[in-house]
């Protein structure tokens, strides 16, 4: 009997360790395994981290829209995404992206301010090199010559044949806030692009802060020479853009709007207004 016994501990004592050698190396198994599961997830936070920064770095970038100078374009509020066309430095990796992009009449603009290189702006393409700009203050038109053979030395005038300047108006669903005045929208058209812009009708704009200096500014005239590009708000009283300090030059543009991505109305009283639905993933032309 006490044979039996001891017979009987031992198969249970072996069963018991053979069955505790298996759950513990199950055991073994399984943290091993979420171990590696959690160094496969942590490779795969860390490539993603790498994967946004160069596309940051090198391709886009968001960009919150401050203020109304491009309405009705884009709007305070308006989240955009900016295709870059070269890295923002001061060595030669600036020559190696400077040619990659080639801006175009029409095209919106994110560009280094040229006194300030903390504060960007947002414009929209007006004049490219070659162009000579007439501006009329008051009409708000622009006149654009693309050939400098256009001009007429002798009488100073230029040929009017070769003018661009198409305006059709349309009905504004802004408030006007002006007692006396006309706030409006219109369609301009500039080689074979169209967009909105908002002037107010029958007041003079107010550019007295013009830089007489600038040897491209005479008169409301305005020759553009190459790598530099004239700019102007498409709110265009209420923008302060290259009618105030002249042409932009390409080093300072950092690229071109591509899409609103998302856009809050910070003003609205209404919390069911506060997001522009009607404005995610407009594309900007």
């Amino acid at each position: 009997m006490k044979y039996m016994f001891l017979m009987l501990t031992s198969i249970i004592i072996v069963l018991y360790s053979f069955n505790y050698k298996k759950n513990f190396n199950y055991i073994n198994f399984q943290k091993k395994k979420k171990k590696k599961k959690k160094i496969i997830e942590l490779i795969k936070n860390f490539l993603i981290l790498i994967l946004i920064l160069i596309v940051r770095l090198f391709f886009f970038e968001s960009y919150i829209i401050s203020s109304g100078s491009m309405k009705p374009t884009l709007f305070t509020g308006d989240c955009v995404i900016v295709q870059k066309f070269f890295i923002n430095t001061n060595n030669h990796n600036y020559h190696i992206w400077k040619n990659f992009y080639k801006p175009k009449r029409n095209d919106v603009i994110v560009f280094k301010n040229i006194h300030d290189n903390n504060i960007n702006y947002v414009k929209r393409i007006v004049g490219v090199p070659g162009d000579i700009i007439f501006y009329h203050p008051f009409e708000k038109k622009i006149y654009i010559i693309k050939n400098k053979n256009f001009f007429l030395k002798k009488k100073d005038k230029f040929l009017s044949s070769n003018f661009i300047k198409n305006h059709k108006y349309k009905k504004l669903n802004f408030i006007n806030t002006y007692h006396t005045l006309r706030l409006i929208c219109c369609t301009e058209k500039h080689n074979g692009y169209s967009h909105d812009i908002i002037i107010i009708k029958g007041i003079k704009n107010c550019l007295f802060s013009i830089n007489r200096g600038n040897k491209y500014i005479q008169k409301w005239v305005w020759i553009i020479p190459k790598d530099q590009y004239f700019v102007m708000g498409d709110n265009r009283d209420k923008s302060f853009d290259s009618r105030f300090w002249g042409v932009i030059s390409k080093r300072n543009i950092l690229g071109k709007v591509k899409f609103i991505w998302f856009s809050c109305n910070y003003t609205s009283k209404i919390w069911l207004k506060i997001v522009r639905f009607n404005r995610i993933f407009k594309k900007i032309q």
